[in-house]
C-alpha cells in the first residue's frame, strides 16, 4: 500500500470515528442554505445553485462533493414582501470507500424590520450512507471495524437556524444536525458509540464597505464547531476579505485556520447568471503529498420582477 493511500485511510478512520456532517465549502458565502435553513428566500427571488468541490487532488480516495440547492419565497412575486420561504437541496460526498447523500427540505419564516429582515428556519432530511469496506486492503486483516459493509443506511436528521440581513450586512447562527446519529443502526459490527455524528454549530457574518463608486470591500467569516459533552473537534474558521469591482466582479482571499489559504474569483455574468471558482492551497502536513482543492459554483436567479434586482448578489439581501 503506497503512502498516499495510507494517508487517505488515516483520514477515513478519523472521519468514520466521529464526523462533522456538513461538508466544507470554500465559497460558503454563495450558498448559505447548505448550513443555515433560515437563509431560504433571503434574496427575494427563486434561486438555484450548484457547487462542485474536488479536494486534495493527487490523493487516491480524497473527497469529491457536489450539491444543488433551490430556494425562494412563497406567494405572488408582486407582493411587496413574502414572509414564508421554502427550499430543497441534494448533496453527495464521496470519500474513499464512503458515499454520503444528503436530501433536505427547508422552511423559513421571515420578519420585515425597518431596514433589515430577520428570518427563522427549520430543516428536515436524511442522509443515505454507504461504506464498501471490502474494497480496502487493511494492514490488519479481519479488523472488526472493517468486516461488514454498510449499504444505504438511512439517517434522518433536522436542524434550525436564524439569519439577519440588510442591504450591506448579514449574520447567521445555525445547528444543521440536531440529532447525533449512528452510522451503524443495523448492528453490522461497527462500534456505534465511536461512529456517531457530532452535532455542529455554525456562526457567520459579513459586511460591505463602500470605498467609492467602483470598489467595495467585504470582510466575512464562518466559524464551525462540532462537539458534545464527551468529544469535540477543533474549532475551524474561514476568514475572508473580498474586493468587489463595479458590483459585478469579485476577487477574494480566505485564510482557514486548519492551515490553508484560498483564492476566489466570482463574476455576475448576467442579471440572472453568476459563476465562481476557488482554489485551496495547503499548508498542513498534507503539503507535498496532495495538490490543492478546486471548487466551482454556478448560480441562476429566476427574476420576474425587475424591481427585485437593484444590485447583484454581493449587496442585495445576501
Amino acid at each position: 500500500m503506497n503512502f498516499k493511500l495510507s494517508l487517505i485511510l488515516c483520514v477515513l478512520c478519523y472521519t468514520g470515528a466521529v464526523a462533522q456532517t456538513e461538508p466544507h465549502y470554500t465559497m460558503f458565502m454563495y450558498d448559505k442554505l447548505l448550513y443555515n435553513p433560515a437563509y431560504a428566500g433571503s434574496r427575494d427571488v427563486t434561486s438555484v445553485n450548484a457547487d462542485y468541490r474536488d479536494q486534495w487532488t493527487g490523493i487516491n480516495g480524497a473527497p469529491k462533493t457536489v450539491n444543488v440547492t433551490l430556494d425562494g419565497p412563497v406567494g405572488s412575486y408582486m407582493a411587496p414582501f413574502r414572509s414564508v420561504a421554502l427550499g430543497i437541496s441534494i448533496d453527495n460526498e464521496q470519500l474513499g470507500v464512503e458515499n454520503n447523500t444528503d436530501l433536505k427540505a427547508y422552511y423559513a419564516y421571515r420578519i420585515k424590520l425597518s431596514k433589515s429582515v430577520l428570518s427563522f428556519g427549520l430543516e428536515a432530511g436524511a442522509k443515505i450512507y454507504s461504506a464498501n469496506y471490502s474494497a480496502l486492503n487493511p494492514y490488519q486483516q479481519n479488523d472488526p471495524n472493517l468486516t461488514h459493509n454498510i449499504n444505504n443506511e438511512l439517517l434522518p436528521n433536522f436542524g434550525a437556524g436564524v439569519y439577519w440581513s440588510g442591504d450591506k450586512f448579514y449574520a447567521g447562527l445555525s445547528i444543521p444536525n440536531l440529532l447525533e446519529n449512528y452510522y451503524d443502526k443495523n448492528k453490522t459490527g461497527i462500534d456505534n458509540v465511536a461512529s456517531r455524528e457530532i452535532r455542529g454549530y455554525y456562526l457567520n457574518a459579513g459586511y460591505v464597505y463602500t470605498v467609492n463608486d467602483i470598489l467595495k470591500l467585504q470582510p466575512q467569516f464562518i466559524l464551525r464547531y462540532s462537539g458534545d459533552g464527551s468529544y469535540q473537534l477543533p474549532v475551524n474558521c474561514d476568514l475572508n476579505i473580498s474586493a468587489i469591482l463595479y458590483d459585478r466582479l469579485m476577487f477574494g482571499v480566505t485564510y482557514r485556520t486548519d492551515n490553508s489559504v484560498e483564492g476566489i474569483v466570482h463574476i455576475q455574468a448576467t442579471k440572472n447568471l453568476n459563476i465562481g471558482y476557488a482554489y485551496d492551497y495547503l499548508m498542513s502536513a498534507l503539503e507535498g503529498y496532495a495538490g490543492g482543492s478546486h471548487e466551482i459554483v454556478v448560480g441562476y436567479d429566476f427574476i420576474r420582477d425587475n424591481s427585485k434586482y437593484t444590485t447583484p448578489r454581493f449587496i442585495k439581501s445576501f
